[in-house]
């Protein structure tokens, strides 16, 4: 992968670029003064302005190369982010994460409430009076033009350029979200002065004058959008005294890029999978771990005492059941999603340790003797009733758990140490 370099931009290219944000910035304003046009039009324009943006930058989450940066201990999605799975599209190069194809949805819900709230207080101060059927029809057109234009330079700089490469689901929208959630709080500090200036301290959002409020939320907007174009001019001199900063990922470090993990081939290594059983029934053994879903089955417990106390005991029985059968199954799942298609390959000419996913044929992990800082068996309750032995490879800043193994001898030859084992 080429690595994107910084374009310094010269003096005077910088003043080109100052000028003409300045004059596009300072139209609407002009336009306004002089010209008589539509204060609420305007206003809503530029809150339909976001929802496009959001939805391009949407567009781009989904198609981010880089894995998202999700805590891989999590429950159910954290298991899937673990195994890395993506999705081909036909006849490109593109790939979709599964894993963004769980959390994306979540974001929309959460953007899409921002949206509204800024919208609350971008357009709801002007009354209804003001969005008459010429203004609805001027904006509307005005907004198609505005999901056109972006979707074609989204084409263009964001895959035809191949800067999808550099982006996670996270950068993809962290710009737009930034933007949305600046103007959802200046839009509160806008009315919030307005409102003492010419109504006092005692006014409510109802009561303001719009002919007041408009112009006022004109301004902020324009000067958060100027103020906005100005730091994007300026990037490369930012970059110097803020370490976070970078003209292609914001306020954020850029993501990690996607690490290929070298395998061994299947008939150059010993293999080794987790029994049927221990895949199927270990993931009780990891309720502790996911003290969230512990604490659904204790909500669920303290509601069946609630219905006792009415004595509905067909309720009472069916909450106590779901206490126990929810969490259990969905950390069962969990452990199918992290386990049940993972086999390990030992390699001992090569001397490592890969954990290889049978499901997507990738190689998830590899661990070589000076890698690992410490061995360990373990052997809990369900390997006694097996007969099988869990292993744990500790690292410097991490573990990896090989579950319920029926034997355990080639992993264990991979290592220049004898392993930790229980007292017996």
């Amino acid at each position: 992968m080429v690595a994107l370099r910084r374009i310094v931009p010269s003096t005077d290219s910088r003043r080109l670029e100052l000028a003409e944000i300045t004059l596009t910035n300072a139209v609407p304003v002009v336009g306004v003064v002089a010209f008589e046009w539509n204060v609420a039009a305007l206003l809503v324009l530029y809150w339909f302005e976001l929802a496009v943006d959001a939805v391009w930058a949407f567009v781009r989450a989904l198609f981010a190369a880089r894995p998202p940066e999700i805590d891989t201990d999590g429950l159910l999605i954290g298991a899937v982010a673990q195994r890395r799975p993506t999705l081909d599209v036909p006849w490109t190069d593109l790939q979709i994460h599964v894993v963004t194809l769980l959390t994306l949805p979540i974001a929309v819900l959460v953007v899409a409430g921002v949206w509204l709230f800024a919208g609350a207080f971008l357009v709801g101060p002007l009354g209804t009076s003001a969005l008459d059927d010429d203004t609805i029809a001027s904006v509307t057109l005005a907004t198609l033009a505005i999901l056109c234009t972006t979707g074609v330079s989204t084409i263009r700089t964001y895959f035809l350029r191949g800067e999808y490469r550099n982006h996670n689901s996270q950068t993809a929208i962290s710009g737009v979200v930034f933007r949305i959630f600046t103007v959802f709080f200046a839009g509160i500090f806008t009315l919030t002065m307005v409102g003492l200036v010419t109504a006092g301290p005692d006014t409510t959002l109802g009561s303001l004058d719009p002919t007041a409020v408009g112009p006022a939320l004109l301004l902020a907007i324009i000067g958060l959008k100027f103020a906005s174009d100005f730091l994007s001019v300026y990037s490369d001199r930012l970059a110097v005294y803020f370490v976070s900063y970078d003209e292609t990922y914001g306020w954020s470090q850029p993501p990690s890029e996607p690490q290929s993990v070298a395998g061994v081939p299947a008939d150059a290594a010993d293999r080794v999978r987790p029994t049927l059983a221990g895949r199927v029934l270990g993931g009780a053994l990891r309720l502790p771990q996911h003290p969230g879903v512990a604490f659904l089955g204790v909500f669920l417990l303290a509601v069946a005492a609630l219905f006792a106390f009415g004595s509905a005991w067909l309720v009472v029985g069916l909450l106590v059941a779901l206490a126990v059968a929810v969490p259990l199954t969905l950390v069962s799942i969990d452990h199918l999603l992290r386990y049940g298609a993972v086999e390990y390959r030992a390699a001992q000419d090569e001397r490592a340790l890969v954990a290889y996913d049978r499901l997507f044929g990738v190689s998830l992990w590899r661990v070589e003797p000076w890698d690992e800082t410490a061995v360990r068996i373990e052997r809990t309750l369900l390997d006694r009733l097996l007969g099988t032995e869990t292993v744990v490879v500790e690292l410097s800043d991490d573990e990896y758990l090989l579950p319920h193994l029926p034997a355990t001898t080639p992993i264990l030859s991979v290592f220049d140490r004898e392993p930790d084992r229980p007292q017996s």
